[in-house]
């Protein structure tokens, strides 16, 4: 059976399908993230020609916030890239399918 680990929690604030959703975050996978409290996650979608282009806005950040908060994004949109092209989900070490190696 498959391992799941929850690396975060939030609510949505605002959904308008198809165009934007914004939530909260509270990062889980460690003590020091926790501490960090809350942050707020804006994913906006526009169309661009056939395609889409895809705005994340991480913010609500406090200053000096641990850098493991938003170091992430570019492993985490890479594999729901992967994903929505392919169906499948991405293999590389550091992608999310490797975060319970971590724990």
């Amino acid at each position: 059976m498959e391992k799941v680990f929850e690396i975060y929690k939030g609510v949505n604030l605002e959904v308008d399908p198809p165009r934007r959703l914004v939530q909260t975050m509270i990062a889980l996978w460690g003590d020091d993230v926790i501490a960090e409290g809350t942050s707020r996650v804006t994913w906006e979608i526009e169309p661009v020609g056939d395609s889409c282009r895809l705005t994340v806005t991480h913010d609500q950040l406090r200053e000096g916030a641990n850098s493991q908060l938003y170091g992430g994004w570019p492993m985490i949109l890479s594999g729901l890239k992967t994903w929505l092209e392919t169906g499948r989900l991405l293999t590389t070490p550091g992608s999310i399918m490797f975060a319970g190696d971590q724990r």
